[in-house]
């Protein structure tokens, strides 16, 4: 490509400058490359264009002044800078335009909202698969492209690999990509150079005020994916949230409502709920889920709307909802009969508060024991919330989560601030993830509920900058598989009453 096909705003000296592909990283730059320098959270790629022009790139794109060691080097060599205004915006454009563009080739949706988004994501991804479309993903919980599995780093990925992955999906024969928007994202223009077909909006809650600062700035952060979609585009918003109305109201796209009110386009109600799944209306239409829960009703809900936006017939999709599993995590359960087990990946005092709920629901004679903590060197604000809410459990277990680089002791700490004094003698502090499940297991009694939350789907636990191999699922499975031998034998052992 000429570098000119690749950023507008190029002097005509330096247009026909070939380039092979855009990079972020200056590790990854080389000849043929063109390097953008965007300015991060913790570092500012500015600081290594040098090394990128050492490492022989064709071009620069940066969008401050260039330092003086570089300037000079960058003219040694013979290396344009073209400056922009905003260079984590054209780092997306560019490495569209380094891959044939693919987001053109594919229909896409962006699910943004604090809690939901895995699931809507997951739901349409398994819907349109079973309706016989090709399909790729990008989630919290994986990337998929077809029915391959790939891992990431990041719900989100990075301009550079998001265009790099839309461009797998099209030539895999994609024809749909349902991904994960989140506020970082957003903010930090990883999707710059996506172009949306629909837009959901799930929830808003509190989370990452760490970064944003304010549940202001973060609910305006999340408006503004809704407020760049083109008109030719949805936006589906929830009209059950407080901030529903308001992440559309800038917005150009076609406006949709799902909810359990008159103004939504299919709304949706619960018949009936278990520990086995739902019966749920979705406007003229029943059908029965293994999804439990009134959000993954909702959930349900948004999936169902959005794929009647994107041209698919209703009572098809109703058809296949028995079908859809739901992402791994998500109140999952991981074992049933005498007692029930639960992971849940809540980590926001909204999410909490909801998976507390379903739980009561589906064994309300039963007691709750709940496994919870947070996460290290993120969101502080919202620990003294979780630790109120997990205490409103029969049995409350405080532990650890990802404490990262923090003292899981004054993770825990932070989260007692928030127990009210009558509940104290309700919470058990174990900071050892694995014995606190294991206690959880000798508390239960047959008929109760263990709901581990917070670990979900992850697969590591990391503690003092190192990751340790991890599984919520498997962990309570091992722990509860003592208790569940106990019940059996005391079954086993009890007389059988004569019939009269």
């Amino acid at each position: 490509m000429r570098l000119a096909e690749v950023i507008e705003t190029v002097p005509a000296a330096y247009r026909d400058v070939r380039v092979e592909r855009v990079v972020a990283d200056s590790r990854d730059a080389g000849p043929g490359a063109l390097f953008v320098a965007r300015t991060g959270t913790t570092v500012d790629g500015h600081a290594f264009i040098a090394a990128a022009a050492r490492a022989g790139c064709s071009a620069v794109v940066g969008s401050h002044d260039l330092p003086p060691g570089a300037a000079s080097l960058l003219r040694q060599r013979g290396v344009p800078y073209v400056r922009v205004a905003d260079s984590a915006e054209a780092l997306g454009r560019a490495a569209s335009l380094a891959n044939g563009q693919p987001s053109s080739a594919l229909t896409i949706v962006g699910v943004t909202g604090t809690n939901g988004k895995t699931t809507v994501a997951t739901l349409l991804y398994q819907l349109f698969t079973v309706l016989g479309h090709r399909c790729g993903l990008i989630a919290t919980t994986g990337i998929r492209v077809g029915g391959d599995h790939l891992p990431n780093a990041y719900t989100t990925p990075d301009a550079v690999e998001l265009q790099r992955l839309l461009a797998g999906m099209v030539r895999a024969g994609c024809r749909y990509c349902f991904m994960e928007v989140t506020s970082h994202a957003i903010d930090q223009r990883r999707i710059g150079g996506v172009d949306f077909d629909g837009g959901i909006f799930t929830t808003l809650g509190h989370d990452h005020l760490d970064y944003h600062g304010t549940i202001d700035a973060y609910a305006a952060v999340k408006q503004r994916f809704l407020a760049e979609l083109p008109a030719s585009a949805f936006a589906l918003t929830n009209a059950d949230d407080a901030h529903g109305r308001f992440m559309v109201a800038t917005t150009r796209a076609r406006c949709v409502f799902y909810g359990t009110g008159p103004e939504a386009h299919l709304p949706w109600s619960v018949e009936r709920c278990d520990e086995h799944g739902m019966e749920i209306r979705l406007g003229p239409y029943r059908s029965h889920t293994s999804l439990v829960g009134e959000h993954n009703a909702s959930n349900l809900a948004a999936m169902t709307t959005a794929a009647t936006l994107l041209g698919e017939d209703l009572e098809p999709i109703t058809a296949a909802i028995p079908q859809l599993q739901g992402p791994r995590g998500r109140m999952q359960r991981i074992v049933s009969g005498p007692l029930l087990g639960i992971v849940d990946y809540a980590h926001t005092p909204e999410a909490l508060r909801l998976a507390l709920a379903t739980a009561r629901r589906l064994r309300p004679d039963g007691r709750l024991i709940v496994v919870a903590g947070c996460g290290g060197d993120r969101d502080r604000q919202k620990r003294p919330a979780m630790g109120a809410l997990v205490a409103t459990a029969d049995t409350a277990i405080f532990t650890s989560d990802n404490p990262r680089s923090e003292d899981p002791r004054s993770i825990v700490a932070t989260m007692l601030h928030g127990v009210p004094a009558p509940r104290r003698n309700h919470v058990r502090v174990e900071l050892d993830r694995r014995r606190a499940l294991q206690l959880a297991a000798r508390v239960a009694k047959p008929g109760d509920i263990v709901l581990a939350v917070g670990k979900g789907h992850e697969t590591s636990q990391e503690i003092a900058g190192a990751k340790h191999p991890w599984d919520d699922a498997a962990e309570l499975r091992a722990a509860l598989r003592p208790a569940r031998r106990l019940v059996a034998a005391a079954d086993r052992s009890t007389p059988a009453r004569e019939s009269r």
